[in-house]
């Protein structure tokens, strides 16, 4: 079916810009004219999916608004409603256009005879292969409801973790601007006026006070320098990070980091732990469910690492033995999955390690939380009252002169 760009006025008088499916433009303006609007303008514009491919729509979906969708998809799905049927009334209902848009185009490929993880699958850069895969899985088990609601958890589970480590370093965050912005503001506003005051005055200065002058002095004089110093650092961690080689070498540093590296790593364990254990649930081959966890790992380090484990399993070794020879799981997760998949309790083997490492995850930041708070207070306070001292310094020197 033909998409259209209208522009036209509502019945509440304003003009805006929407996108239709429509069999033409005669019937589309038709139908619009019925509800109220007054058409401006209709354009035949572009399928959807070659925008999206070709530059158009790239935002990503937000969390938030995906596990939305899922949840009413699922209850619509629950109520015995057939999937098109379900698809029709969430895109009546209205959201964020963009999306709508997209459930529009699924939509009409699920009508046209394609399976909803075909039309979904158009929009790989959207929906992430775990998604696709998932609901290949409920067409296969020929329960997709099923399929959602493991799906819906799994993002539940997956984003409580994310907004934990966001939420840990978001009050360091603040904390740390604040600071250096008042240091800043020291540097360049107090301690230049309390200088020329002295100056002004004949004042002796202290040792400590004609440092910090002098260092003040310093940035004040080669301030551009600085400014580009540090853009050209920006600029190059930028530049490193989007390049293969620098993201990969940025990854296996980012790891290597004391405390911090072995958080980072349970983090991404646990999150292709429990992937992992959700897509064999499933009923995806081994194979396939690693290659498919492997996709939503951010560290490219890792990923390489978990790619050679999809190598060794298609050579026929055992999957603890692979993730062995990989070297990117610790010996007690090795222990652990070796002992679930002679059981044939890999799936429960591998969420309880998801657990576990999320469990420390959690523990650990509260750790960094609870000792970065008060270290940089420590931090700053030493440096602001170096910086209020210094200044202070000759007063205290002439009013004991005085005395």
């Amino acid at each position: 079916m033909p998409n259209y760009r209208c522009k036209l006025t509502t019945p509440d008088g304003k003009v805006v810009q929407r996108r239709f499916f429509a069999s033409s433009k005669a019937s589309l303006k038709e139908n619009l004219e019925r509800e109220g609007n007054f058409v401006l303008e209709i354009k035949r514009a572009e399928a959807l999916g070659e925008l999206l491919r070709f530059g158009g729509i790239r935002k990503a979906i937000k969390t938030k608004d995906f596990l939305t969708f899922n949840q009413e998809f699922l209850v619509l799905i629950k109520a015995g409603l057939p999937i098109l049927s379900a698809l029709d009334t969430i895109i009546q209902k209205g959201g964020k256009e963009d999306f709508v848009e997209i459930l529009k185009e699924i939509r009409n490929d699920v009508a046209g005879g394609a399976s909803l993880s075909a039309a979904f699958s158009r929009f790989r850069h959207l929906f992430s292969g775990l998604y696709v895969a998932t609901l290949r899985a409920g067409e296969k088990s020929g329960n997709i409801a099923d399929a959602l609601a493991r799906h819906i958890q799994y993002l539940k589970k997956v984003e409580e973790v994310r907004k934990k480590v966001i939420s840990a370093s978001v009050y360091p965050a603040i904390l740390t601007v604040v600071s250096l912005f008042a240091l800043v503001f020291l540097l360049t506003y107090v301690v230049p006026t309390f200088t020329k005051t002295y100056f002004e005055a004949g004042t002796p200065l202290p040792a400590l006070t004609l440092m910090l002058v002098h260092f003040t002095e310093a940035i004040r004089t080669n301030i551009i320098g600085i400014g580009a110093l540090i853009f050209f650092l920006v600029f190059g961690f930028y530049y490193l990070r989007r390049t293969e080689a620098g993201s990969l070498y940025l990854d296996r540093i980012k790891l290597r980091i004391p405390f911090f590296g072995s958080l980072y790593l349970h983090y991404y364990l646990s999150r292709f732990a429990r992937t992992l254990a959700m897509v064999l649930a499933g009923g995806i081959p081994l194979l396939e469910a690693v290659r498919i966890s492997t996709g939503t790992l951010r560290n490219r380090f890792i990923r390489e690492r978990l790619d050679q484990v999809t190598q060794l399993l298609e050579q026929g070794q055992a999957f603890s033995e692979s993730l062995s020879k990989a070297s990117v799981l610790p010996d007690l997760a090795l222990r652990m999955i070796d002992a679930g998949e002679n059981s044939g309790a890999l799936e429960d083997v591998l969420m309880d390690l998801a657990e576990f490492y999320e469990g420390d995850v959690e523990t650990r930041l509260s750790i960094i939380t609870s000792a970065i708070e008060p270290g940089l207070m420590i931090i700053m306070g030493l440096l602001i009252g170096f910086v209020v001292l210094a200044m202070y310094l000759p007063i205290f020197q002439m009013a004991s002169t005085v005395g």
